[in-house]
């Protein structure tokens, strides 16, 4: 047997006990493991907040809803292989950054660069 280069592992969530979201937590929480930070998609059926919350806090990449289509799964694989987002490695939680969201905070709302704005500090006012 030679040795093959994973580029992607899919899962299955073939019933109620989660036997795909076990995988993965074994997958991501697994050290020395050089599968640990390759995307892993999730086929399942359930697909309900729940469930789908259950598979991101398991360190899912993508979620891919039964029944599935081609089109499907090249739009999963295409965002899980082409926009990458940060792995996370925590005692807690390993897999990828579960924040989806990336938003252009812009004027007095962007607070990334406020640490010159912030007030002094107490025993600096002479309190």
């Amino acid at each position: 047997m030679g040795t093959q280069r994973v580029d992607c592992i899919f899962v299955d969530n073939m019933n109620q006990k989660e036997n795909g979201l076990e995988l993965t937590r074994h997958i991501r929480h697994k050290e020395n493991n050089s599968l640990r930070k390759l995307p892993i998609i999730l086929c399942t059926a359930f697909t309900g907040l729940h469930s789908i919350t259950h598979a991101r806090d398991a360190g899912v990449t993508e979620v891919l809803a039964k029944p599935v289509s081609p089109d499907q799964i090249m739009e999963k694989m295409e965002n899980a292989l082409f926009n990458k987002r940060n792995f996370v490695d925590l005692e807690a939680y390993a897999g990828p950054d579960r924040r989806r969201r990336t938003i252009d905070y812009a004027g007095e709302d962007d607070r990334r660069h406020s640490i010159d704005k912030l007030p002094p500090k107490r025993d600096e006012q002479g309190d």
